[in-house]
Order: structure tokens, then sequence, then C-alpha cells
């Protein structure tokens, strides 16, 4: 079975880079929705590590991994 994680990589003011990972995100996500949700949480300064906001997007990603149960 697979499993997808969304990975949104922000660039705080610093320069430093801040990850968000979702798992399990909405089937058929393309790169202007993520785009779109990625900019809101910038505008509303929602993105913030020791002090420093993130202002812009850096990248957005899925990966998939296939969890396979061992059979003895």
């Amino acid at each position: 079975m697979d499993e997808q994680t969304l990975t949104m990589v922000f660039t705080l003011d610093n320069g430093d880079n801040y990850n968000i990972n979702v798992d399990f995100p909405k089937d058929n996500l393309n790169k202007a929705t993520v785009d779109a949700v990625m900019q809101k949480f910038i505008d509303k300064r929602a993105i913030t590590k020791d002090g420093h906001v993130a202002e812009a997007i850096k990248e957005a990603a899925l990966a998939a991994t296939d969890n396979r149960a061992l059979h003895v």
C-alpha cells in the first residue's frame, strides 16, 4: 500500500529553510493548489521559527512509500 507525504519547504527571512510535512495529503494535488496554500501561510505570517518568519516558497514535493507486511 502506497502512503504519500507532502513536504512544503519555506525560506525564512534569515535564509534558513523550514519544512512542513503532511501525511496522507489530499489526492490529485497540483503545484498551483499547494503554492496557493503556502502563500497564504506566508501572507498571514503563520510560519515562524526562533523569531524568523517564512518569506518565500522554496519547493514542495510528494513522496510515496510502499509499505508491505513481512510474511513469516
